[in-house]
């Protein structure tokens, strides 16, 4: 009976050590290091004092987690998901069926052959860090059920009675495929997925753990006297390391959106993907805000891109979001095609009005100067090998040039495009009554030649979606009358013929 507290799987124990070993490792492996290491003793308390104390925190993680696991229940009641939990004092959460968007569902290499899944709580208010509730371990089929009442107590304003058929078919396999990744799909996204920056951040993350013990002064000292007298050894490090990261890039994306599926399940779009944790993510379509389709410097030539989603609830940004994309990697010619049962209120254009050819330098301008001065500093720090710098300059004024050509618009009825790059291109499509604000503004180098930018934001946790600089500012202002309120569609419409004419 779903009205009874239930108790997640004792799994749930070993996850919550597991979990809790994961964040105090690094001080574990510091302090054997400070004490075997850096000052050894003969003392007999210094030498065993870590054992002892590593013994006593191993069993209060233990302790703590199996009475974490007691406390927590979780029921249906009056239209209202209950949860109580906490370790000393007790926490109840009741969340309101109406205020749930969605129920994920994740499995782990632990949850798979026990069939449970973990099961993440996602309301329109909840925090962009983390969900409104999650419960660590439930039986599969005793999630899907949990969703299915929900979704049926939302439509009829009660919960189904306790001898009702609840059960069935779970969401993911059910629905139209809108989008299924293919093997050669999935090898060439993930060795174009751009993970290496987000995997060296990690790795710095990790080293920063130990900057107490580690002396960076003096290794920064070295690696300074070890460029100046052995540059083409730095560069082969350098494109070894980057190598290895590439590669370990290639096999964190390969796992992670391995037999990725998007279905249209009713009025939702369900998400399932993994290989070593299977998740499957759940998308009411009333709630998305815009829709962002995405190139990359290494797959636009190819004529691919991704498509990801702004939605109330939630922000499902691009690949290096934790929850993915609907569509990672297609032909971009594709794309109306597959979403036109799914999102069928969206309109596709390739016409678009671009910025004025007056605006291309100041794409360019600002970068090209910082990145001088950048080189003028390293030439003197590393002559001559400091003067390869000049190539940077290149690089951005080359990187100016592709984001005036990306900087574009376009309104079709009571939906606006906004194109523009940052170091992917992206095109926006937003429809009118999901646009929270739109920004107009002109600073005083704008002014003088006669530009304007152009920025909306929608209800999502991302906030913001597309900002384009140095419009025409005639196109600017038609872009913010077509988004005042008293604009009717058939206005719109005459707007948009007169725009393209």
């Amino acid at each position: 009976m779903m009205s009874e507290p239930k108790r997640l799987h004792p799994i749930m124990i070993l996850l919550t050590i597991i979990k809790s070993i994961k964040d105090v490792i690094v001080p574990i492996a510091i302090y054997f290091f400070i004490f075997f290491f850096k000052d050894p003793s003969d003392n007999v308390w210094i030498r065993w004092s870590p054992y002892f104390f590593i013994t006593l925190l191993l069993l209060s993680i233990f302790v703590s987690s199996f009475i974490k696991w007691i406390r927590y229940t979780y029921r249906l009641e009056d239209n209202e998901l209950r949860i109580e939990h906490g370790l000393f004092v007790k926490k109840k959460r009741y969340i309101p069926f109406e205020r749930i968007q969605s129920l994920d569902f994740s499995e782990t290499i632990l949850h798979r052959p026990l069939g449970l899944v973990k099961v993440t709580v996602e309301t329109a208010a909840g925090s962009a860090d983390e969900a409104e509730a999650d419960m660590t371990a439930i039986k599969k089929d005793e999630a899907t059920t949990i969703r299915k009442m929900i979704a049926e107590a939302k439509s009829t304003g009660k919960l189904p009675g306790e001898n009702e058929d609840t059960s069935g078919e779970e969401t993911e396999e059910k629905g139209l495929v809108l989008y299924k990744i293919t093997r050669k799909q999935l090898l060439f996204f993930a060795s174009t997925s751009g993970r290496a920056g987000v995997i060296i951040a990690a790795v710095a993350a990790f080293a920063g753990q130990f900057a107490d013990v580690i002396p960076f002064d003096e290794v920064f000292n070295e690696m300074t006297d070890i460029i100046k007298t052995g540059f083409l050894l730095i560069i082969v490090l350098i494109l070894a390391v980057l190598f290895i990261v590439w590669i370990l890039s290639v096999v964190w994306a390969y796992l992670k959106y391995n037999d990725f599926t998007l279905r249209l399940v009713d009025d939702e779009l369900v998400i399932t993907r993994g290989l070593l944790e299977k998740r499957t993510t759940t998308i009411p379509v009333r709630r998305i805000q815009a829709l962002k389709i995405s190139e990359s410097i290494f797959r636009q030539p190819f004529g691919y891109a991704s498509v990801s989603v702004e939605y109330a609830g939630g922000s499902i940004l691009d690949e290096n979001k934790t929850d993915g994309v609907l569509i990672p990697i297609v032909k971009k010619r594709e794309i109306p095609r597959l979403l036109q049962k799914g999102l069928p209120e969206y309109i596709f254009e390739e016409q678009y009005h671009s910025a004025p050819k007056r605006a291309q330098r100041r794409y360019f301008f600002i970068k090209s100067v910082v990145m001088t001065l950048v080189t003028i500093g390293l030439s003197i720090w590393l002559w001559p090998y400091g003067l390869l710098a000049i190539l940077l300059i290149g690089l951005m004024w080359g990187w100016g040039v592709l984001q005036y050509r990306s900087a574009a618009w376009k309104v079709t009825g009571r939906q606006l495009i906004l194109r523009y790059r940052d170091i992917q291109q992206h095109t926006v499509y937003l429809q009118k009554n999901r646009i929270q604000s739109l920004d107009y503004s002109v600073n005083w180098f704008q002014k003088r030649a006669h530009l304007a930018t152009i920025g909306t934001f929608v209800m999502s946790r991302g906030g913001g979606v597309a900002v384009v600089k140095h419009l025409e500012a005639e196109d600017a202002q038609e872009i913010y009358k077509w988004y005042l309120p008293n604009t009717s569609p058939k206005q719109d419409d005459v707007k948009s013929q007169n725009l393209e004419s």
